[in-house]
């Protein structure tokens, strides 16, 4: 009884006093034994304290103790969210409401980014325990490692995910996509305008063009989402990833959360023949490289020395074909006026409040404040028979031959009458990033 009692009593006291061994200490301790224990006969990775392994039991008591942090957390820094409205944004409201968002939510998040990198980490851990060969790296190797190569560290674009296509899916795409080189090898006069070599007045001087194609309508939303599967369907993730249009930039310049267009203008089997907006050029020039090596694929050695590499237009050639080699002007049109003796407009811009009140509603049924782009193939063409090289969407040229400097041509809906013409001010000079109001047509020199 009397040992029992001491016994006791020593867990009384035990029970009442300070831990003496600090983390600082254990860390110390961990560390010596990770860097003093060797690979003995059996491989590093099938051993339980391997240092892939605690590393991983490490990431996942850090992300579990991260996420209760954060889930603890997440009520008091809750914030409510904007209404979705197609007009106006909605303020936030002053009283905060309660987070009715489970923790779990932000604890898969987690997960997800951990197990989405956890392939790089084990391949860095059985590289290096390969270098050394018979002693497993300390955890300050592998930090210095990790840091040498963060470069290869895969990048995930918030969440952003690849789409799968379905087989239907990738048998319509191509049937579309044989439908453009067909159109293309052919030098098909339904899509396509052939200038001659020749010279015309350029602001005053006497310019020459060779001779080239262009495109007689901007290029669409179906022939760029064209463009972009194939990619998928070949395996160019990365090209997808900077081709692919940033459907935000509708909200953005709506001042919404969420305009619908975010969702539905790229999407949407309505505004496949509508242009194509909120790319990059470097997105435009993927498309074009793309087109060029594909149409290549199909041609035969005869086919192939008459063509050159499809492109943006140089402003010279853009002009040539918007004015009739400097026949037209101010606009794509005979006259002076954007609407002709009926009262129709003739292009797509943005009309000023007087030209809204006095607009007649029975000649422009479509014409009102919410107007944007409209489709490829709208108002009259030209007498190339090109369309809306005056509105609808600035289209992207290279101001010069040598230093390819970007520019836009033409104006759209978004730009006054005046931006619209042929040789008005450019309102996007320099601008390479993704915009509503920018989209493209391509050309190719023909030998």
């Amino acid at each position: 009884m009397d040992k029992q009692k001491d016994l006791d009593q020593l867990f009384n006291a035990a029970k009442h006093q300070q831990a003496v061994y600090s983390f600082d200490e254990a860390q110390q301790s961990f560390l010596a034994e990770i860097s003093t224990t060797t690979i003995e006969n059996s491989p590093t990775k099938n051993s339980i304290f391997s240092l892939k392994n605690w590393i991983i039991m490490l990431t996942i008591v850090s992300t579990i103790a991260l996420s209760i942090f954060l889930g603890s957390s997440h009520e008091k820094t809750m914030q409510p969210s904007l209404n979705v409205s197609t007009n106006k944004p909605t303020e936030r409201t002053k009283k905060p409401q309660q987070s009715i968002t489970p923790s779990f939510a932000v604890q898969s998040t987690i997960g997800k980014e951990m197990l989405q990198h956890l392939p790089y980490y084990e391949a860095l851990t059985d590289s290096l325990v390969q270098a050394n060969k018979t002693v497993i790296p300390t955890i300050d190797e592998v930090v210095v490692e990790h840091k040498n190569r963060f470069y290869d560290l895969p990048q995930f674009d918030e969440g952003y995910t690849i789409p799968k296509l379905t087989e239907e899916e990738i048998k319509a795409n191509n049937k579309q996509k044989k439908s453009m080189l067909k159109a293309l090898e052919k030098f098909d006069k339904k899509v396509y305008a052939h200038l001659v070599s020749g010279t015309f007045d350029y602001q005053g001087k006497i310019t020459s063009v060779q001779s080239f194609l262009i495109e007689k309508t901007e290029v669409s939303n179906l022939e760029y989402r064209t463009f972009l599967f194939d990619l998928l369907i070949q395996g160019r993730n990365d090209d997808f990833l900077k081709a692919r249009p940033d459907h935000k930039q509708w909200s953005i310049l709506a001042n919404q959360e969420k305009h619908p267009y975010e969702d539905h203008y790229f999407s949407h089997p309505a505004y496949d023949n509508y242009p194509v907006v909120n790319i990059s050029r470097e997105g435009a020039e993927l498309y074009c490289k793309w087109l060029s090596q594909e149409v290549y694929k199909i041609l035969d050695d005869k086919k192939k020395v008459l063509f050159n590499d499809i492109r943006l237009p140089m402003r010279e050639e853009w002009v040539m074909a918007a004015s009739i080699e400097g026949k037209k002007g101010p606009f794509a049109w005979d006259g002076q006026f954007t609407r002709n003796s009926s009262g129709c407009y003739l292009a797509n811009y943005r009309l000023t409040p007087e030209e809204y009140a006095k607009q007649d509603s029975v000649a422009n049924p479509t014409m009102n404040s919410n107007d944007l782009t409209a489709p490829v193939s709208s108002y009259y063409p030209n007498d190339f028979g090109i369309y809306n090289m005056s509105g609808n969407v600035a289209e992207m040229v290279y101001n010069d031959i040598e230093t390819k400097a970007a520019g836009t041509a033409g104006g759209g809906w978004r730009n006054t009458e005046e931006e619209i013409k042929i040789l008005g001010p450019d309102p996007y000079a320099g601008v390479t990033t993704p915009n509503p109001g920018i989209g493209f047509r391509v050309v190719m020199t023909v030998k």
